[in-house]
């Protein structure tokens, strides 16, 4: 039994190989691909009139203060011109998940 197996093992790999061979007889490309010539140019931000950098997304983790921690990830949206920064926070219900853009503030402890 053991003898079948290994016959029909090897059968089957060297009929892997065999079928993975590249067809004979293509000739090689004489000179390599060119590259496309309509690349549009890369996006510039250098003008700092331009509205396009005002907001930035980050992904941001922390651990809750529980006695069992949980890591929450959270999406945080920064305003870079006035510094505001909100948390997107969703809840799901009966009609759906629902976001929300909170306000981030900052508590002071006493």
């Amino acid at each position: 039994m053991v003898k079948i197996i290994n016959i029909l093992l090897l059968f089957q790999l060297g009929f892997c190989f065999t079928s993975g061979q590249t067809v004979k007889g293509a000739s090689p490309l004489s000179s390599p691909p060119r590259l496309p010539s309509n690349i549009p140019p890369p996006p510039s931000f250098a003008s700092i009139s331009s509205k396009a950098g005002k907001f930035q997304i980050v992904s941001a983790e922390y651990y809750s203060q529980d006695p069992k921690p949980f890591l929450y990830k959270r999406l945080i949206k920064y305003d870079t011109t006035t510094g505001e920064a909100w948390i997107l926070y969703s809840k799901r219900d009966s009609a759906g998940e629902k976001r929300v853009w909170v306000p981030l503030t900052e508590e002071t402890k006493k």
